[in-house]
This record gives C-alpha cells, sequence and structure tokens, in this order.
C-alpha cells in the first residue's frame, strides 16, 4: 500500500519511509509535501496531505528536525504525535471516529522538550473520521508556513500567487469553505486618476489559488462586505471614482458563490465609506457614510437576509468614519466615533431589532478621545472592543492629529470606555482578533515629510491577565507599506493581506499582492 510522493514513500504501518536521501533544509518548493496514510494494525482512518509552496527563497519547513501532529475535536481528548522529518518513522495519531476533528502540524528544529524551536505552523478544516475501515478516507490537506514572516503563497506548480487585478478599498470576506472574496475597490492608473474596480475573486489559501466570479455589475469601492446566514455576502453602496470625482452608490448585491449566483438591491439612500454590521437574526443595519455631493448621510436603514427586503431605520445616524460590529452574541449592534461632519461624535451607540425595525437600546456611554476613521475589533474574547488609532478631527484630514491611543468599550449591562494601549500613530489601519484573542493591527496612514503617507507598522496587542496592563509587541513591518487594504483572519488562524494603496506622499500606487502571516501561537 505503499505510494511514493516526492520521494517520500508513505509506508503500509503508516509511518513516512525515507526514499531518497534529504537534509531537513530540503526544497518544498512544490505545493504537496506527501501523503501521509494509515493501514493495518496502526489504523487512522483519514490521510494527510501537507502544501508547503511558497514564493519565499526559504523552504516553509527550513531548519524542521521534527513535525508534530495533533487532532482535537470537541467530544475526544488531544492527540499528538512527533515524526523526525529527515527519518520520518513515526505514524499519524490514532483518532476516535467522529465530526469535528482538527488537524495541526507544527514544524520544530528539535523537540520542544530539548528547547526546540517552532518554526513553522498549519491546522486543517474541519473533518471527519469514519467509523469502519471499508468507508473512504478523507485527505485532509493542510497548508504549513513559516511563523513570524510574510509569505506569498504560490499554487502545487509552484506559480506565486497575486490578485487577478490590483485593487485598494475593497472588501475581503472569509467564507464558510475558508476561501476569502476580494471584491471591488479602486486602482491608480499611470496618470494618476483612479478608476473603480467591478471585478471579484476568491483566493484559496489552502491550495494558492486565485480564481474570479462574475463581475459585480457596478464597479464599487469603499463599501462595505456582510457575511450573512447561510454563506451568502451583500455589498452594500460604495462610490465610483473617475476623472469627475466620486459617484455614492445606491445600489447593493447579494452574492451566493456557492451557488453562482447574485440579486440586485436597491438601497434607500446613495452611500460610501459608511458602516454595517449582521445581527444574530441576518438582519444588517447600515449607517452613516458619505452621500451626493459629499454630504453626511443620515438616515439608517436595514437588510433583512430572510426575506431579501430593505426596512428604514427610524433613528438617523449623521456619521462618517465609524465602526459598527455585532456585540451580546448578536443580539446587539454597537457603532462607535465617527464625524458628523463639523464634530467628532463621542456617544457609543447600540441597536437591537425590535418591532421589525432596528431601534436604539440601553445607555451608550462617551468615547474619552472621540475620533475618526479608527478601527474597532474585538479584543481578548467577544465582549471587549477595542478602538485603536484615527484623527482628531471632524474634517479635514491635512489639519489632524494621527492618534497613538485607544479606547476599550465594555458593552455589557454597564457600558464601560476605559483607556486602552498605545500604539503606533496612524489611522485607517487594518485590525484584526485572532483566535486566541489577541489583536494585530497592520499598516494606515500617518503624516511625513510629503504629507500623508503609507504607513509599515505592525503591532500584535496580547491582552493583560488579572488585571495585568496590555502587553504591545512590534512586528515585523509591511514591506511595501499600505493602507486601504485588507487583512482577514483565514480558518488556520493566519492572517491574509490583501493589495491597498501605497502612497509616499507625491503619488500613490495601488497594490496587487497577496500576503500571508502566521502568528507565533501563544503556547
Amino acid at each position: 500500500m505503499g505510494r511514493s510522493i516526492n520521494g517520500w514513500t508513505s509506508s503500509a504501518r503508516g509511518g513516512i519511509a525515507k526514499g531518497r536521501a534529504r537534509s531537513p533544509g530540503w526544497k518544498a518548493g512544490v505545493a504537496a509535501l506527501g501523503l501521509l496514510s494509515a493501514c493495518g494494525p496502526w489504523e487512522a482512518r483519514y490521510e494527510v496531505k501537507l502544501l508547503t509552496g511558497t514564493c519565499s527563497a526559504i523552504p516553509a519547513l527550513e531548519g524542521a528536525r521534527y513535525l508534530r501532529f495533533r487532532v482535537t475535536g470537541a467530544d475526544m481528548e488531544p492527540v499528538e504525535r512527533y515524526v523526525p522529518v529527515d527519518q520520518g518513522t513515526a505514524a499519524l495519531p490514532i483518532v476516535p471516529p467522529g465530526k469535528g476533528r482538527v488537524l495541526e502540524v507544527r514544524g520544530y528544529t528539535d523537540l520542544p522538550r530539548m528547547g526546540g524551536r517552532l518554526v513553522a505552523l498549519g491546522r486543517s478544516r474541519s473533518f471527519e473520521v469514519p467509523e469502519s475501515a471499508g468507508e473512504a478516507r478523507p485527505t485532509v490537506s493542510v497548508a504549513v508556513r513559516m511563523v513570524d514572516t510574510y509569505v506569498r503563497p504560490a499554487t502545487a506548480q509552484g506559480t506565486c500567487v497575486s490578485l487577478a487585478e490590483p485593487r485598494a478599498a475593497h472588501t475581503a470576506t472569509l467564507l464558510d469553505d475558508g476561501r476569502v472574496l476580494l471584491a471591488g475597490g479602486f486602482r491608480t492608473g499611470s496618470e494618476g486618476v483612479d478608476s473603480t474596480v467591478s471585478s471579484a475573486e476568491l483566493f484559496d489559501p489552502v491550495t494558492g489559488t486565485v480564481t474570479q466570479v462574475p463581475a459585480l455589475g457596478t464597479a464599487r469601492a469603499f463599501h462595505t462586505a456582510t457575511r450573512l446566514p447561510g454563506g451568502k455576502v451583500l455589498l452594500a453602496g460604495g462610490e465610483m471614482r473617475s476623472v469627475e470625482g466620486a459617484l455614492p452608490v445606491r445600489s447593493a448585491r447579494v452574492l451566493d458563490v456557492a451557488q453562482g449566483m447574485s440579486t440586485e438591491v436597491e438601497l434607500k439612500v446613495a452611500r460610501s465609506h459608511h458602516a454595517a454590521a449582521v445581527d444574530s437574526g441576518g438582519r444588517v443595519l447600515l449607517v452613516g457614510g458619505v452621500g451626493a455631493g459629499g454630504a453626511v448621510v443620515a438616515q439608517a436603514e436595514g437588510y433583512d437576509s430572510a426575506t431579501g427586503q430593505v426596512f428604514s431605520v427610524s433613528t438617523p445616524v449623521p456619521r462618517v468614519g465609524m465602526a459598527a460590529m455585532p456585540v451580546q452574541d448578536g443580539r446587539r449592534i454597537a457603532v462607535v466615533g465617527g464625524s458628523d461632519g463639523a464634530e467628532l461624535r463621542p456617544e457609543v451607540l447600540f441597536f437591537s431589532f425590535e418591532g421589525g425595525s432596528f431601534v436604539p437600546v440601553g445607555e451608550g456611554a462617551r468615547l474619552r478621545e472621540p475620533r475618526r476613521d479608527a478601527a474597532l475589533v474585538p479584543f481578548g474574547g467577544l465582549e471587549r472592543l477595542l478602538y485603536v488609532g484615527g484623527y482628531d478631527s471632524a474634517g479635514d484630514v491635512a489639519e489632524a492629529r494621527v492618534l497613538a491611543s485607544s479606547e476599550l468599550v465594555s458593552p455589557g449591562a454597564a457600558v464601560q470606555v476605559s483607556p486602552g494601549p498605545q500604539v503606533f500613530a496612524r489611522s485607517g489601519l487594518c485590525a484584526v482578533a485572532l483566535p486566541d484573542g489577541r489583536v494585530m493591527t497592520l499598516g494606515g496612514v500617518r503624516y511625513g515629510a510629503g504629507g500623508l503617507v503609507s504607513d509599515p507598522h505592525v503591532e500584535l496587542l496580547v491582552p493583560g491577565q488579572n488585571g495585568a496592563a496590555t502587553a504591545l509587541l512590534g512586528l515585523k513591518p509591511l514591506d511595501p507599506s499600505r493602507h486601504q487594504h485588507s487583512c482577514t483572519v483565514l480558518d488556520d488562524g493566519s492572517v491574509l493581506i490583501a493589495g491597498g494603496q501605497g502612497e509616499d506622499g507625491s503619488r500613490g500606487t495601488t497594490l496587487g499582492d497577496l500576503v500571508i502571516y502566521t502568528p507565533v501561537p501563544l503556547d
């Protein structure tokens, strides 16, 4: 039952017998490291395909001497096994049958108990181990990448992967199947004129492939993308850019990627630079933004994914540069920060769906340092929000100060706002919450010698335990610097950074790259 793949042969006893000699630093430029199978007395009833393709000159498993395979599941105790990379004599862990199994693969320079250092990491999507040995074995694919390194993905053939079209101010949405939908945006041409993008594409972080999906119908940038129950995505509003300026978009489109279908929806009002969030019932609240003539939009509205209908919201929210996020298990939606065009708004608003529409609920709180164009992200769990960076001006950013502060919003029975950690001063940054509660902030804009320039800083914020202060770690900077990019936490806990705008104070360049960063885990 042995088979030879990339010079490694999976043995009849489930291990990997060495086919031809290679050092621990062997080149893994192709995507598949091999299939690890299990047979006979070592019955594991699943196979594993390690994908190590990368555009880097350094292989994903460079310096690794041992692989650790660890399988977890809701109804089982974790099981693990170490396999020497240079000998490949051990088998996969034996896993009890059942659904919801997740395999984590780590590459170490030596055994951890001997001081081995983690150099590579990958996690599978959930899979099922069959009850009977006679059933078909699932093949579990795991993309293994170097930790603490920006990696450009590659296909199985070793081809470097980029966006099909450079884009900035686009949206990136993680779908139920683990792929990422990247839609819309704008790009700056050779003459310095911006044009809006109407295309959309899907990136598969496991196989490293990019495929285009049907065009959006209406080109749009600075729109919102909201994942709905059932896996559909609502792309709402935005603006079209041309030599004549920016025109806000009144339409929305519901994409069903799995079925290859889309539906046009007409909104109550045209808006861009707005905020949107979905509650636990699949209803989307859209607030604020910029409308016709550059005016701040006051009218809020909602979209019900169950009926496909747009409905009015009676409470006006005249804001731009704010953020919205579901809280309390999606029973409420928080709206934080922003400007009404004349002054910054310090009120933290909460909405819930009652009587057929969204209504304000509870007594809100006030930001200690009002701001706009900051990033809002869960911090240390779902019941605390971090509002980080931004400008301190309601209007012209040329006269604004870029903030190096953050605030913590705790939306409990009594809403609390408290000072957060100090950060690198920048606005329009990406901020993502990692599965373990840590937060990464990436890129943005700051003031340079020529005016506003793209910022390269990347930070890792670690929540303090038992009242301790937040720890802030500076990570390797982005190269190139960027803003108006997207950052998406993938199923395996790594972060996808896509596109954006590079600005050096004199000209802007629209980026078309894809980069994946895998954080070092806490353990």
